[in-house]
């Protein structure tokens, strides 16, 4: 049945300018047509600030804070009654509509900083502050006078609201919880909505729409029976309705029969609020085929809301078709209702309780592990294969995983993040080390650590769990070292060089010299970072010395090539050339030319530094032969882009014209390439330094 209409002008047209991440509207929604009136008119009727017919109000008359509140007990309506009204006021709201749950798969509390920090970044904040109250602050700025609306659902206290407030009054806030909305002061306008079971009238339209209108009037005694043993909850009726049109040989007095048996026996087993609601569960899942109800109960393995078939067929061990019909079926009969995306599904907030109870009974312990391990071998099999795709390799991925583009990669990656950092949270906890380790090494890779900060740092927090559980040196000195680097590039250098330090015990303490002189040339590197030279430079020394000690030559080059960096940094260019050139004859030795020409640039930049051009042109020319031997063209364009700036300084424009449209014609980056064009297109300087070389 269509959604329950408000009138006409719950449709203005307008341009949406900002995120909507409003779920799709709700379905078979009965009743509450008085509540949604209401409301809607609290929020566009007069004195409101957000324009109706074409018409501004004064919205520096309204409180700041504009929130509207539908409370109500699980399962009760409250999620689609805030969902269809959301939808109504989004044409009012044309600065975007922002949307979260509060609660996780399993009732556990959101922290309020995470909910930030996705609003954030869909209002295009990609770098949000790492403080709840800085995210909170950048939020209440970012929507001031923007006409944005916010839907908050399962909110669970005042205390986890409060961060979420826009503090703006063109903005709007709906919240729905169990209990009544308190705490929020005065300074607030707040309209409270308390949901309560449905009416005889609403009742009966619900299971006509579901069961059939013709039914239920050719029997109306046996109806209203069936009614009161759901207790006019609109979930309890929805499984019994579906289950009824899903059952045309059954009357309505048949099913009545069962479910009045099923209550007795329930009776006092559980609460008598879910009574109806557990009854017609137990009934439903009875009558499901073993096949059906099997991939049911596995579901509740899913470590995160949301699923679509990929999950259901590894779990059920199946094909993707075969899963997807089986989920269509759950979700006509109202065990699974429809994901806020397209194809995907997720348990009703009550149902996935029994569901578990269901599979706690039903399943042996070794099934129960043995889907899980398959589901998180599958989420690593399709995140590799995005992986390959995004980075132009999808020719090498399996087709039953192979995605279309890169672009369908992206969309599934971001489609799923919630779900893969739940696997590799419940993986952890479940002590699956290998399928951890595994997932958790291709989502850093995948992920960007800008835009996805904590989760980033979490995934490698659970890796360093799983080397300690495991007993792995190794595994734990780089996952603290990864740990160290994610906060270098927060700038949180104290962090890292704990986490380096760290690292670097670890590995003494394994006799792993590799795993040692990773954490002293990174400890280098973030004293460098703090401007603490001459420490960075000790670290690097005994770097140096331990890659000679075990005769590693590549390891000897790369801590050269630091050391001369550093050391033209403090001036000392003479120092440097000579570790520029230590360097160089280990590469040479190895014979690696994208190497020997990067410590050419190297080599070229310091002589420039140290006012000598000639010569640096000329280790240039060198350093472009070596990057061509490579085959590299990126790496010979920034080449003559540092050679057409020595050519600019030297007071020869015309070759550092030259050099740059040769830069041009081989630059396939594109923001790199259009920089190049506004310089050939001016002949003005470079806005900044070059792109470094190393």
């Amino acid at each position: 049945m269509p959604p329950t209409r408000v009138g006409d002008d719950a449709a203005v047209p307008t341009v949406r300018l900002g995120p909507a991440q409003l779920p799709p509207m709700p379905t078979e929604f009965v009743g509450r047509a008085d509540e949604l009136r209401t409301l809607y008119g609290w929020v566009t009727g007069p004195g409101a600030a957000v324009p109706v017919h074409g018409v501004a109000a004064r919205a520096s008359l309204l409180p700041p804070d504009r929130v509207v509140s539908i409370s109500g007990p699980p399962g009760i309506g409250r999620s689609s009654l805030a969902v269809l009204l959301a939808h109504r006021l989004a044409p009012h709201f044309p600065d975007g509509v922002l949307y979260a749950r509060l609660t996780g798969a399993r009732g556990e509390t959101v922290a309020p900083a995470e909910v930030l920090e996705a609003f954030l970044h869909a209002l295009g904040d990609r770098e949000p502050p790492g403080g709840s109250d800085d995210r909170s602050g950048r939020f209440r700025e970012l929507l001031v006078d923007r006409r944005i609306l916010v839907l908050l659902e399962d909110l669970t206290g005042t205390a986890q609201l409060r961060p979420l407030l826009p503090e703006s009054p063109t903005a709007l806030v709906v919240v729905t919880s169990v209990g009544p909305l308190t705490g929020l002061g005065r300074a607030a306008a707040v309209r409270a909505c308390a949901l309560d079971v449905l009416d005889h009238r609403a009742a009966a339209q619900l299971l006509g729409d579901l069961a059939g209108h013709t039914r239920v009037a050719c029997d109306p005694r046996a109806a209203d029976e069936l009614l009161s043993l759901c207790d006019y909850h609109p979930a309890a009726l929805k499984l019994a309705g579906a289950w009824l049109r899903a059952r045309q040989r059954y009357a309505l007095a048949d099913v009545g029969r069962r479910l009045r048996a099923e209550r007795l026996r329930l009776h006092g087993s559980c609460d008598d609020t879910e009574l109806a609601l557990r009854a017609c569960f137990t009934l439903v899942h009875r009558e499901l085929v073993p096949s059906a109800a099997r991939l049911l109960r596995l579901l509740a393995l899913v470590p995160g809301r949301e699923f679509g078939p990929d999950a259901a067929a590894a779990l059920a061990d199946c094909g993707p078709d075969a899963a997807a019909r089986s989920l269509a079926e759950l979700c006509e009969l109202h065990l699974l209702e429809p994901g806020a995306i397209p194809g995907r599904y997720r348990f009703h907030e009550l149902l996935r309780g029994y569901v578990q109870e269901c599979l706690d009974a039903e399943e042996r312990p070794g099934e129960r592990r043995s889907a899980r391990v398959r589901l998180l071998d599958r989420y690593v099999r399709l995140a590799r294969a995005a992986e390959h795709t995004i980075a132009g390799r999808g020719d090498d991925v399996p087709a039953d995983v192979r995605f279309a583009s890169a672009a369908h990669a992206r969309a599934w990656l971001r489609e799923e993040r919630p779900e893969l950092l739940a696997a590799a949270r419940v993986a952890g906890a479940a002590g699956l080390d290998g399928p951890t380790r595994r997932l958790v090494a291709v989502l850093t890779r995948l992920l960007d650590r800008r835009a996805h900060w904590r989760d980033v740092r979490e995934l490698h927090e659970l890796a360093l769990a799983a080397a300690r559980r495991h007993g792995s040196g190794r595994q734990e000195a780089v996952a603290l070292l990864n740990l160290g680097n994610l906060h270098v590039a927060r700038a949180e250098l104290e962090q890292a060089l704990s986490c380096y330090r760290a690292a670097l015990e670890v590995s003494r303490s394994i006799a792993d010299p590799a795993g040692e002189g990773r954490a002293m040339v990174n400890l280098g590197n973030a004293y460098a970072d703090l401007g603490d030279l001459q420490r960075a430079a000790d670290w690097y020394d005994r770097a140096l010395l331990l890659r000679r000690t075990v005769g590693d030559e590549e390891g000897q080059a790369r801590v050269l090539s630091h050391l001369g960096r550093l050391h033209a940094r403090m001036g000392r260019f003479e120092q440097a050339l000579r570790d520029h050139r230590a360097a160089l004859g280990v590469r040479r030795r190895l014979d690696e030319p994208a190497e020997v020409g990067r410590v050419l640039v190297d080599i070229g930049s310091c002589l420039g530094d140290a006012g000598r051009t000639r010569e640096a042109l000329t280790v240039y020319r060198d350093a472009l032969e070596s990057f061509r031997a490579a085959g590299d063209e990126r790496l010979e364009a920034l080449a003559l882009l540092r050679t057409a700036d020595l050519s600019e300084d030297s007071g020869d424009p015309g070759e550092a014209h030259a050099r740059r449209r040769q830069a041009l014609a081989l630059l396939s980056d594109v923001p790199q390439a259009d920089a190049v064009r506004r310089l050939l297109g001016d002949g003005s300087e470079p806005a900044g330094p070059p792109a470094r070389v190393d």
